[in-house]
């Protein structure tokens, strides 16, 4: 049943909202890693993973398909991007998936390149595996406490979600400085 519940994780954590969540599959391994062999976890999480990235291939698909944007699709900096991944799809993708790099540039520029899925997908697990065998590994070896593992993920998440309204309220700040002051910072630089 565990295993079940971990392969669940896998598949939510690299669907669509895995930009929201960017530590989580890796505590959750560091926390299986204490009932199961880090090469089954490995390639459980791997097969979740590829299951997730499938999907994620399809939506991309389908929403460069509608007409609203198909524009965004034609910008020259969107042309380049995915004509520099054509070079080398298949070892970009291991790179980026096999690195702590965020992978949401490969997701959307595989379906835009019209990379085939399956070339794609084997690009994912021969990236996938070894990072996670790597992850399972150091928690068999390590075992963090659980306290550790949540409090670390709730953080990191806090950071992500809550950066937006950082940005916002240093924003705010430097404005109600210029007001107050009457310049703008760079006055003030020696």
């Amino acid at each position: 049943m565990k295993l079940l519940t971990f392969v669940l994780i896998a598949v939510f954590v690299h669907g669509p909202l895995s930009p929201l969540l960017p530590t989580a599959f890796e505590a959750t391994l560091l926390y299986y890693a204490r009932y199961y062999p880090a090469w089954l976890l490995a390639v459980v999480g791997t097969l979740g993973a590829s299951l997730a990235e499938a999907v994620n291939y399809r939506l991309v698909d389908w929403a460069a398909a509608r007409p609203a944007l198909a524009g965004l699709w034609q910008r020259r900096s969107v042309r380049w991007s995915i004509a520099a991944f054509l070079r080398a799809p298949f070892w970009t993708t291991v790179l980026v998936i096999f690195s702590p790099i965020p992978d949401s540039a490969v997701r959307i520029l595989a379906p835009l390149g019209h990379y085939p899925l399956p070339q794609f997908l084997a690009a994912v697990a021969v990236g996938r595996f070894p990072r996670l065998l790597i992850i399972a590994g150091v928690g068999v070896l390590v075992r963090p406490p659980t306290w550790c593992l949540v409090s670390g993920t709730l953080a990191i998440a806090a950071l992500v979600l809550g950066r937006p309204r950082l940005d916002t309220a240093a924003a705010w700040l430097r404005q109600g400085c210029r007001a107050l002051h009457g310049a703008s910072r760079a006055a003030f630089r020696l």
